[in-house]
Order: C-alpha cells, then structure tokens, then sequence
C-alpha cells in the first residue's frame, strides 16, 4: 500500500475487486467476458492495484507479468485501466498508473491503446507495433452439425502440447492463465487435429453482449477458418466479436469473409523491443486486457 496522498491510497487488488475492474470495464462498453474476472487474477494474482479516495474505490489497473525464471517476468501487459467518471481529470489516473508501471521490472511490456490515447502513452516510452481491430459479426447458435471436421474439445489434446503452441503466438508462457480461461464456466474451446498434431486452438466466451472469439491461433487460412466456423457454432448468443491483428492479412481476410464489420481499433504498443511472435498464426487476439 501506499501512502495517502490527500486522501488517495493505492493497493493491491483482493480477488474479489477484480470483480469491481471489470465491471468498470463493461460500464466503458468494453464488453468484458462473464467470467473475465477469475482467469484474470490467475494470470497473476500480484498484478492488480485499486486506487481508493477517502476509502472508495474509484480507480483500477492491471500490470499483469508473464513467465520468468524467479527474477521477475520476461513480459508484462498493463490493462483495466479506468477512472471513475466523475474523478478523471484530477490526477488520480497517473498516480495509479506510475505506481503499477513501476512494479513490472519485465524487460518488454504492452498494452492496447485507443488511438485517442496513444500519443500519451507514447510519452511514456511506449511505442506502436500494430493496429488491431474489433470486428462484429451477426451469427452464432449451438449446432453440432455444423462442426468442421477435425475439430475437437481442446481437452481432448495434451495440456503441454496446447501451451508449447500458444507459446508460438503470445510472447511468454501463460500456463495458470491458460488453465482458467480454458475452462471457465461458459467458454468453449476447440482445437484442430491435422496429421496426427495441433493445428491450432480458439476458444468463445459469452460476453455482456454477444459472444467472443480469443484467442484464435491457427496453422494457416483453412485451419482459421475451420476453427472460426465451429467456434461460431459453438458461440452462445449473436453477435460474435473478433480482434484481428490488421497487419495480418489472412486474419483480415477470415473476418471479411464472414461479413463481419469492424466497429472498434486499438493499437498494441511495447515499451521495450517488440516480441518476437509468429503473428502469421495470429487470427484473434485473446484480450485487450491481458494481451
């Protein structure tokens, strides 16, 4: 905890003010996963921080680390980062934010931008890697048929080899992430076998409104598109959301070609060299909170 400063005290997060963040969250129209919360803190449990005025919570931040050999994380992801209304413009922002900035020590840290915000964060030391792009699509409905071949309950693969291939598309290991999204009440995931091996996983989650898909990692085209039908299928209430990485042109291409239109960007920006990440297999991004 810090100290007060006229009255403002900053804190690490219990579990259950997560809860407080991503409702936030969803009251800024982000749209957050029913079950976002829980996963969430265990990716870290460290890395959420509340900033209280008199007492009330009125301001929230994550700084989430990934992976790491005991000497802090190689990267970290700053997210839910939100002022109450009524207090922004008043400092309590940047406090919180230059509080949880300083407890990441990971060499590479990222966030997702709104394009309003980016020159801010820029004079930050965080530079533009990307422009992503949330694209929304009116489909979904449970319909066993309509599973491609191939496709099967992630769970059905080896948890090791599943995380070896998440590893190829997210800049760290997130194993106690992974294990909570991937079986978080209401999310469905699927993986594509192809020659005996994972082709590619994704999940779906319901949402406040409508379903998301993310993440959505994939070989190739036809592996995304396979994976992304029987996701939809699986998604439990319209519309569907995707976050398309734009400079992947296959992942532009899977959401043109279900006629889904793009109705919010961001930008991912790294303080620190860029991860190095085989973006071609990037389809959907898992979240713009936690990377």
């Amino acid at each position: 905890m810090t100290g007060a400063t006229n009255g403002f005290v900053i804190r690490r997060m219990m579990r259950s003010e997560v809860d407080f963040a991503v409702g936030l969250a969803r009251d800024e129209g982000w749209n957050p996963g029913l079950a976002d919360a829980e996963a969430f803190w265990q990716a870290d449990p460290q890395g959420f921080f509340l900033g209280l005025l008199e007492g009330r919570p009125v301001a929230t931040i994550s700084a989430v680390g990934y992976g790491g050999d005991g000497h802090g994380p190689e990267f970290g992801f700053i997210g839910l980062y939100i002022v109450v209304p009524e207090l922004r413009g008043r400092g309590l922002g940047l406090k919180l934010w230059n509080h949880a900035l300083g407890t990441l020590t990971a060499p590479v840290i990222g966030l997702d931008a709104v394009v309003a915000q980016q020159d801010t964060y820029r004079s930050c030391g965080f530079e533009l890697a990307m422009r992503n792009c949330r694209y929304e699509g009116r489909f979904g409905g449970k319909d066993a048929g309509a599973m491609p071949p191939g496709l099967l309950p992630l769970k059905d693969f080896p948890l090791a080899e599943v995380l070896a291939y998440d590893r190829r598309a997210f800049p760290a290991p997130r194993e106690a992430f992974l294990r909570a999204w991937l079986d978080a009440p209401g999310h469905t995931a699927l993986g594509l076998l192809r020659g005996g091996a994972l082709a590619g996983y994704g999940v779906v989650r319901p949402c406040g409104v409508g379903s998301k898909i993310g993440p959505l990692f994939a070989d190739d085209d036809p592996a995304a598109h396979a994976l992304f039908h029987g996701l939809c299928a699986a998604a439990p209430q319209s519309p569907v959301y995707l976050d398309v990485p734009l400079p992947h042109a296959g992942a532009v291409r899977l959401a043109e070609a279900h006629d889904m239109r793009p109705v919010f960007e961001t930008g991912r920006m790294y303080r620190g060299p860029a991860p190095e990440i085989d973006l071609a297999r990037v389809f959907g991004i898992t979240s713009f909170e936690l990377g």
